[in-house]
């Protein structure tokens, strides 16, 4: 049943557009594309948020780091107050907002080894320093810093 049209003698043929039932079409097939377009998209958003998660937590960790170190260094500077104040000082602790520092003093030739431990979170550091007073100048003079890792 085709069609023909002419025109100056050109003859065309078109044939009758009929409606193609498939198996392809049925709504069995159409669900599982869906079901399995929903699989893939649900996978990806899942990756994604386990990227992000992973990120967040990677994020928060340097951060407790960060904070656990600058702790330390505040626990050796408030060691170095609490020397020139009282030279008997042999350990301290300060609990802050941010986390907590643990300091051990020992005397060491005519010096301190001073040891301060931050906390944050979960991350833990470490610091050593070695000081010595100038008493002429009134200051601290540091001999050795060292960041132990425990």
């Amino acid at each position: 049943m085709a069609n023909r049209h002419s025109a100056k003698g050109v003859s065309i043929s078109i044939p009758s557009i009929a409606i193609i039932s498939s198996k392809h079409s049925s709504p069995g097939y159409v669900s599982l594309l869906i079901l399995l377009l929903l699989t893939i998209l649900s996978g990806v958003g899942m990756e994604g948020y386990l990227k992000a998660n992973a990120e967040s937590r990677m994020v928060r960790r340097d951060s407790q780091s960060r904070q656990a170190q600058y702790l330390a260094e505040g626990g050796i500077e408030w060691a170095k107050a609490q020397l020139l104040v009282d030279s008997g000082l042999r350990q301290g602790s300060l609990s802050l907002v941010t986390g907590r520092v643990v300091i051990v003093i020992e005397s060491s030739g005519g010096g301190y080894k001073v040891i301060s431990e931050g906390h944050s979170g979960l991350a833990v550091r470490k610091i050593e320093e070695i000081i010595q007073l100038d008493v002429d100048a009134g200051k601290w003079v540091l001999k050795s810093y060292q960041e132990l890792h425990t």
